[in-house]
């Protein structure tokens, strides 16, 4: 096995359990939808990995199309009796808690928000919603705040 593919055996190990709690915690989809959507976009990831500049946005992106075509309708939220499945138990756990505040942003900091939780960068995040790096950070700064302040009343009441 080359170089090449050591890196992408290494990002999948990583990223896999994490693209499927995103598409089930943050987008709704049902477990089986976000695996098979996960698998689709890393199958596509491995036969363009030396053409793909920023892998972890291009295979999130690629995911959630994925998903959507699967499903055919628009998402429905997420049941929480639903189990979430994945080996990144630290991903699915912020995942899950993240899911029941971010709603309350609005869209472009949900955007901006959820790909944050996914671990890219501001300069990712920007390429990926085409704006810029500091819009990006601007946006985050919103969202955090919002999101404090709504974990705050949340564990008041």
């Amino acid at each position: 096995m080359g170089s090449e593919d050591d890196d992408y055996d290494g990002f999948f190990r990583e990223q896999y359990p994490r693209v499927v709690a995103s598409l089930i915690a943050y987008h709704g989809f049902v477990p089986q939808t976000a695996e098979d959507a996960a698998a689709e976009a890393m199958t596509e990831l491995y036969l363009n990995w030396s053409k793909v500049e920023s892998p972890r946005g291009w295979v999130r992106t690629v995911a959630l199309r994925r998903a959507y075509k699967l499903e055919k309708r628009p998402h429905v939220p997420l049941d929480t009796e639903v189990e979430v499945a994945g080996d990144d138990l630290a991903a699915v756990e912020l995942a899950v808690m993240a899911s029941s505040a971010i709603p309350a942003l609005p869209p472009r900091q949900q955007e901006v928000m959820i790909r944050a939780l996914d671990d890219l960068t501001p300069a990712e995040i920007a390429d990926d919603l085409g704006c810029t790096a500091e819009q990006v950070r601007g946006n985050l700064a919103h969202a955090r705040r919002t999101l404090r302040r709504k974990l705050r009343t949340e564990e008041e009441t």
